[in-house]
């Protein structure tokens, strides 16, 4: 019973390579925001952050004394015992590597390697952890690695790790990736890199900061280094990628494997962390659960502690004893549908009214009622940014409708674009009845709610629409072999909450632009109704993307709106909900903190907050 934030297998669970393959390397990059990937990056000058990411922005000097830790870790009594999670998924699926980005991992890379920096998802702010400060002016990027951090083995982590680690995560697709000119080292602990172009703080924020320490300037990495950076060798992207480590290759996280076998992997404490004081158990455990189902009754029979992200509907919330605490915090993705603008494959839905008039037809409200109010929000506006800052781009149910007219709006759109009712009560034009099929993933049951509750509204609009439920929508939507399906309207993670990022993605980067969506192509000009009314207005969509990428100051707005009015007017993706993420401590054994603190609003609290001594083994 996997859902959007736990699928227990991967999709059709494809082959790594045969997955590179459909994807490409943008398409695998870009679903690591679906999965809970790496490369998600975040904040900026524009969304609540600092021009220089530094120290204003919710973090601390030393990289995260503010809660409650101590500064480098301190001293602490370490006990002999473990505390037990639970894994994504079964063993022989995961691996170690966080570098691909097909979901096959390990949650525990949360713990094995090193962020960069974390993010505050409610207060859209840094928190410094390997990198304690940084700073960007004009195409300078400078940032500091904190001191000491070592890995497990004692070698310190320097500049040359920071480089290859971010080498790596260029040749894998990263935003921007063209844009890294040169490296540069002035000492151990300070890396400045150049850019060919000044680019957005913000962007460039999210691009570096919230990567893992996976790598280090030693084999296999220094040779992959070498074909990637220095001899532009293709195909590289594919061997970092296809990688399948049973144990992590440098451990620069505050845990590292105990050990791996089929059941189970167990991590132990790494007292070479320079937060390491600040844990006081001595190993965490992550034994293979078969789904939602088995996690729900471990947590509700206490035979777990901790549980990184689980759906978890009221029904089961109202079982769990008291000493549960759970972490609610924006995911800044959720279920979206995104439609095929390819004519060949859907003659009607590849048409704008019918695409608003199916916008009218669903009632936001009801959907998210039906998959879990309680940790899912409708979108205010079918506009491509995330419902949580969309109040601060964009005026919306004002310039921005709901577009939310039901059943009767649509049928005057329908009729205005010369579409009748048959005898079957469907919409046809010229005898072609208006058939299709929503797409969903089967083994994300919250999805399936969502869509089951979409279909009937279709279907009492007017609509011959039925639900399919597929094992492998990878597949399927990157060939292209839909009309319309359920996707994350946003690459998803922190990132999302700028603009740029869904903008981006709903625009043709999501799948390669599996969607055959006309403004994903360059030089493709979009002409939609004119924001002020009179008449209509023309948008290259990839031009102003690429302006948004480099711009600062009100230029940032004034080109987030103009893209977000094109997503609302021409609707290649529907966002539908927006979700909230769940995350759970039981302070049955572990102290834990409050929801609202900051370590409470990151990805994920039972991963950082032991980092600064706020979930800490307190007995039986």
């Amino acid at each position: 019973m996997a859902t959007e934030d736990s699928p227990d297998k991967f999709e059709d669970v494809v082959n790594r390579r045969n997955f590179m393959r459909i994807a490409g390397v943008t398409g695998t990059a870009m679903l690591a925001g679906c999965g809970d990937g790496e490369t998600d990056t975040d904040t900026g000058t524009e969304n609540g952050g600092t021009e220089n990411g530094g120290t204003e922005n919710g973090g601390t000097e030393n990289g995260g004394t503010e809660n409650g830790g101590t500064e480098n870790g301190g001293e602490t009594d370490v006990q002999d015992v473990t505390v037990k999670s639970v894994a994504a998924r079964s063993m022989d699926l995961l691996d170690w590597n966080a570098q691909y980005a097909g979901w096959p991992n390990i949650w525990g890379r949360w713990l094995v390697y090193e962020r960069y920096a974390q993010y505050n998802m409610v207060e859209n702010e840094w928190i410094p952890r390997l990198i304690e400060d940084w700073s960007i002016d004009g195409t300078t990027v400078t940032i500091n690695i904190r001191d000491p951090h070592n890995y497990a083995d004692g070698d310190p982590v320097t500049a040359e790790d920071i480089k290859v680690n971010t080498v790596m995560n260029l040749a894998t697709g990263a935003a921007f990736a063209d844009v890294f000119e040169s490296f540069n080292e002035p000492d151990e602990k300070t890396l400045e890199i150049e850019t060919n172009k000044e680019v957005n703080p913000s962007i460039l924020e999210f691009t570096i900061l919230s990567q893992l320490q996976q790598a280090k300037m030693a084999e296999p990495y220094d040779e992959l280094y070498q074909r990637y950076w220095e001899d532009n060798e293709d195909g590289v992207s594919s061997d970092i990628q296809g990688r399948e480590p049973q144990e992590p290759d440098f451990v620069s996280g505050i845990f590292g494997q105990q050990s791996k076998d089929s059941e189970q992997y167990i991590l132990e404490r790494n007292p070479e962390h320079p937060d390491a004081g600040n844990v006081n158990f001595e190993r965490y455990r992550f034994p293979t659960y078969s789904g939602n189902q088995s996690k729900w009754e471990a947590m509700i029979g206490d035979s777990v502690d901790t549980v990184m992200s689980i759906f978890t509907p009221s029904n089961i919330r109202t079982q769990l004893a008291d000493h549960w605490q759970e972490y609610n915090f924006p995911g800044y993705w959720g279920v979206g549908y995104v439609f095929n603008f390819d004519e060949d494959v859907a003659p009607h839905l590849s048409q704008r009214p019918v695409r608003q008039a199916i916008t009218h037809a669903i009632n936001r409200e009801e959907v998210v009622t039906a998959a879990g109010a309680q940790v899912k929000e409708a979108f205010p506006t079918p506009a491509a940014i995330s419902a949580n800052v969309q109040d601060e781009w964009i005026d919306v149910g004002g310039q921005f409708s709901a577009m939310q007219g039901g059943a009767e709006k649509a049928a005057e759109i329908m009729q205005d674009a010369g579409y009748e009712k048959n005898g079957n009560g469907n919409w046809a034009m010229d005898g072609e009845t208006v058939t299709f099929q929503v797409v969903v993933p089967s083994s994300w049951s919250d999805w399936v709610t969502a869509t089951q509750a979409v279909v009937p509204q279709l279907q009492d609009a007017g609509f011959d629409a039925e639900i399919n439920r597929v094992n492998n929508i990878n597949t399927v939507v990157s060939n292209g072999d839909f009309k319309m399906a359920a996707r994350p309207w946003s690459p998803g993670n922190a990132r999302s909450s700028f603009p740029y990022f869904p903008l981006n993605w709903v625009f043709g980067r999501a799948y390669n632009n599996a969607h055959s969506y006309p403004g994903g192509e360059e030089g493709n000009e979009i002409e939609v109704p004119a924001m002020d009314g009179d008449g209509t207005m023309s948008v290259n969509v990839q031009q102003r993307l690429s302006d948004l990428s480099t711009a600062t100051g009100d230029e940032v707005g004034e080109i987030v709106e103009e893209l977000a009015w094109v997503s609302h007017q021409d609707i290649p993706y529907l966002p539908v909900i927006n979700k909230r993420e769940q995350s759970f401590i039981s302070t049955r054994r572990l102290s834990a903190p409050e929801n609202d603190e900051p370590a409470g609003n990151v990805k994920w609290p039972p991963f950082y907050a032991p980092r600064i001594g706020k979930m800490q083994w307190q007995g039986e």
